[in-house]
């Protein structure tokens, strides 16, 4: 036998002697289908996969318990991270177009051991992610129907429902998926917007005039600064999703300019979205009212209800529906791809790198789907579907926000690595993005919050724990996998591989 790879059928690969992989032996794989889409779907996919609507409907209740009217001012210190972030997921993308995203990169970054364990800790949060998405749509669509129609359907049916539709749209292929994406973001968006005008137009709730008390600390009662913080936490969380379109490096034309290009759109679109909005919701509602805002389950409804009467409510309920949808659907694409990666590189079961006859990851599809259902509908059962959005969502947060600091730092080590590194765009740019994540990150552990908020941080933990057991169990059984982390590019010119 040679000492060349082989190259089996469904994407399956024979180990050379050596045990040594590179880019050029994984991209001849069957592979996603290449050059489908360009920039504007990256940028789809990154603003989808926020959902603008459904942070409006979900996350603001939430900030304003913490902050009251200052949790404008929470999304406007948010902006400059996101916008440093994505600086960061820029200047990758320029060098590592992939369908593993962040876990490519930090694959890359810090090696394969911290990229094995990265990957576990990613693909846990975007199935969390998926699975609360889902949930909470069947339980605002329950919701809905019983308040407005006298309706009883159990909630499960339609996370079911929504599942099923999510799951057959991405086997039948990305374009697919996207369109049906930009359908949703572009009536959730438009509504939300008019909403807006229409609050700025009809003035204040309560009376009065608009203001600068919405970007005051003052504003945020006794927790002040902290409380804010704390609101920062769920402004990240808004924000969640915008790195979705660095998945579809192996999908895009000329990735490494137009994954870049796509997700500087989303990192201007989406923040300056929430910033005006939330203005707006806090004026709609009184911003004399804000202890009744943290209180109220449903802040954007009330608003709605209150300016345009229940016909307008049913409008803005079904942008809201259709926005959870959204990113539940571009959370689930975004997973899957990530999935299909670490199977191909057989940090998972190499199953799950198979590619179906639609060049769609259709096995990663299929358990994304299982994973998300068995994550949520049993929790949904226990605390109902509105409580498990709160629940994941502070999870995610702190995943996401350690995800995104170590992604940062990253960035800093692999330019040095390659010899590429520039002081300002990586390093400077690189550690204050950190230092804007690193404050309500802080906040949501010291001090740590009472009740099952306070277990969560732990829970990550555990994770973590697990993902560094099953590193050292593949060292130790199956070591032939580690050469394989971080090979699924779209481009073979590796800059760390040339330098080495």
């Amino acid at each position: 036998m040679s000492d060349t790879n082989e190259i089996g059928t469904h994407g399956e690969f024979a180990t050379a002697p050596h045990g040594e992989v590179s880019p050029a032996q994984v991209s001849s794989e069957a592979s996603l289908r290449r050059g489908a889409i360009d920039w504007k779907q990256v940028a789809i996919l990154s603003v989808a996969g926020c959902g603008p609507a459904s942070v409006i409907a979900l996350n603001l209740q939430f900030m304003g318990q913490f902050a009251g009217a200052a949790l404008v001012l929470a999304f406007v210190l948010v902006w400059p991270g996101i916008l440093l972030l994505v600086n960061t997921f820029a200047e990758f993308s320029k060098k590592l177009p992939t369908s593993g995203g962040l876990y490519t990169w930090n694959s890359k970054a810090w090696g394969v051991n911290v990229g094995f364990v990265y990957g576990w800790m990613f693909v846990g949060a975007y199935l969390v992610f998926s699975a609360a998405g889902f949930a909470v749509f069947g339980g605002w669509v329950e919701e809905w129907l019983h308040t407005q129609f006298d309706i009883s359907v159990p909630w499960w049916i339609f996370t079911f429902l929504a599942l099923t539709y999510v799951s057959t749209l991405a086997y039948l292929g990305i374009s697919q998926s996207l369109h049906a994406a930009l359908g949703l973001l572009a009536f959730e968006i438009i509504v939300l917007l008019v909403l807006s005008a229409w609050i700025f137009i009809s003035g204040p709730q309560t009376g009065g005039s608009f203001g600068t008390a919405p970007f005051e600390v003052s504003s945020a009662g006794s927790l002040a600064l902290g409380g804010v913080g704390l609101a920062m936490t769920y402004g990240v969380l808004s924000h969640v999703g915008i790195e979705e379109g660095a998945t579809l490096g192996l999908e895009v034309k000329e990735p490494k300019r137009q994954i870049p290009r796509g997700l500087w759109v989303a990192a201007v679109a989406v923040p300056a979205f929430y910033i005006l909005v939330s203005y707006a919701m806090v004026y709609g509602y009184g911003i004399d009212k804000m202890t009744e805002f943290g209180e109220d389950p449903a802040p954007l409804q009330t608003i709605a209800n209150s300016y345009w009467g229940q016909f307008g409510l049913a409008i803005v309920v079904l942008a809201t529906l259709s926005s959870i949808l959204a990113f539940s659907q571009t959370a689930f694409l975004a997973g899957a791809r990530v999935l299909y990666t670490l199977g191909r590189e057989r940090v998972l079961p190499q199953r799950l790198g198979i590619v179906s006859s639609r060049q769609t990851p259709g096995i990663a599809i299929a358990v994304m789907g299982t994973i998300s259902m068995a994550l949520g509908v049993p929790l949904a059962f226990l605390v109902g579907p509105f409580n498990v959005w709160g629940y994941f969502g502070f999870l995610i947060s702190i995943a996401f926000l350690v995800s995104y600091i170590v992604t940062n730092f990253g960035l800093i080590r692999y330019m040095r690595r390659i010899g590429e590194f520039k002081w300002f765009r990586h390093g400077v740019l690189g550690l204050i993005g950190s230092i804007v994540f690193l404050y309500p990150l802080y906040k949501t552990v010291w001090p740590l919050q009472t009740g099952i908020y306070g277990a969560l941080p732990f829970v990550y933990i555990a994770w973590i724990i697990v993902g560094i057991a099953l590193l050292i169990y593949t060292l130790r059984k199956r070591p032939e996998v580690m050469q394989r982390i971080g090979t699924s590019l779209a481009d073979n010119d590796d800059p760390l591989t040339k330098h080495h």
